[in-house]
């Protein structure tokens, strides 16, 4: 009997160890114990997103951080992840349902396998411009499609900015649909995006965004569309041609928080998150606007063709399918009209 001592002993120390190691599930000692009196330290939530330090979500989720810390008095801190160090979109996603990862910010075109009316979103040119959309995402209809987060574990906190999507590639240039027949373009995962770009001609390929650079630069696919400040801060031009600013989508972002992290935290601190988040909106988005405007300067020096007027009206005749196929999809068509007449 006593030889079994050392193993029994050997056996509350590992179990000891894996109950401490539990506690820090979120990344640190004050993810799981939010809020709890002995609590020793600032509560650190780590955010993850999957572009560079150079983009506006990461940024922005620098801009989020700092007012978090100020607002909190040093309370609540935020421990940023770039370019999918912890995951793609998806998978960081599920990882704050579980409650193994505590923030993140993504493209919400991204997310619509966790909300499917965020891809009403992504209907094309639904936005007359930006102040349309910031109107619709930071009004009710944005703060209605933001609670659908709340089934899936995940609180939507408020809505950022990817900006105008616009087509590139290493074909030719594009001013009118007809000269997007036949071309392989890079699409996100989601069916609305594969759609209309069906109807356009051309041939739709869902791809993570981790996996874009390497296939341009292999030319598994032709081009792709993405935001101007995307493809300045990942170097799309090292790998493609000709963009044409078609506009075609407004690129609209979340900033989450776990459902579990959130619910840990004093109610305080979620006000804290909830104000932080909203109010750094509007700093994101001049970025944004900053960033693309010095974008569009520099791309034609480092090799890119730009085409500034290509036939939007010929563009947008042509998706006007898509809008019968979705607003029976996901039974909005009323909502689709709220979004349409909002001025």
């Amino acid at each position: 009997m006593l030889r079994k001592k050392p193993f029994a002993f050997m056996a509350a120390m590992l179990v000891g160890l894996l109950v401490l190691s539990g506690c820090g599930g979120s990344g640190n000692k004050a993810s799981s114990n939010a809020g709890e009196k002995q609590q020793e330290g600032p509560i650190v939530l780590k955010l993850g997103h999957v572009l560079n330090e150079a983009s506006p979500f990461h940024k922005g989720a620098e801009e989020f951080a700092r007012a978090v810390k100020e607002k909190s008095g040093g309370r609540l801190e935020v421990k940023i992840f770039p370019n999918g160090q912890l995951g793609n979109d998806r998978t960081l996603a599920e990882a704050m349902q579980m409650g193994t990862l505590d923030m993140e910010v993504a493209g919400s075109a991204t997310l619509v396998g966790f909300v499917p009316r965020l891809q009403l979103f992504d209907l094309p040119f639904l936005f007359r411009d930006q102040q349309h959309a910031y109107k619709v995402l930071d009004g009710p209809i944005g703060k209605e499609v933001l609670k659908d987060f709340d089934q899936k574990g995940i609180v939507g906190l408020a809505f950022w900015e990817n900006g105008l999507r616009h087509l590139t590639n290493s074909v030719r240039p594009i001013k009118t649909p007809n000269d997007v027949k036949g071309l392989k373009i890079r699409v996100q995962e989601i069916p609305l995006h594969v759609s209309f770009w069906k109807i356009l001609g051309a041939d739709p390929t869902p791809m993570a965004w981790t996996e874009v650079y390497t296939a341009l630069q292999q030319k598994t696919v032709d081009g792709e569309e993405n935001p101007i400040q995307t493809i300045y801060t990942q170097k799309i031009y090292e790998v493609q041609k000709y963009i044409s600013l078609t506009g075609h989508v407004y690129g609209a972002a979340v900033i989450m928080v776990s459902k579990k992290t959130y619910d840990k935290l004093p109610a305080d601190l979620q006000k804290v998150l909830v104000e932080a988040a909203q109010e750094t909106a509007d700093w994101e988005r001049n970025y944004v606007k900053d960033l693309e405007d010095k974008a569009l300067k520099e791309l034609p020096g480092l090799g890119m063709e730009i085409e500034h007027n290509p036939d939007r009206e010929a563009f947008k005749a042509a998706v006007q399918p898509v809008y019968d196929e979705y607003a029976e999809k996901l039974n909005a068509k009323d909502l689709i009209e709220q979004i349409l007449n909002t001025k």
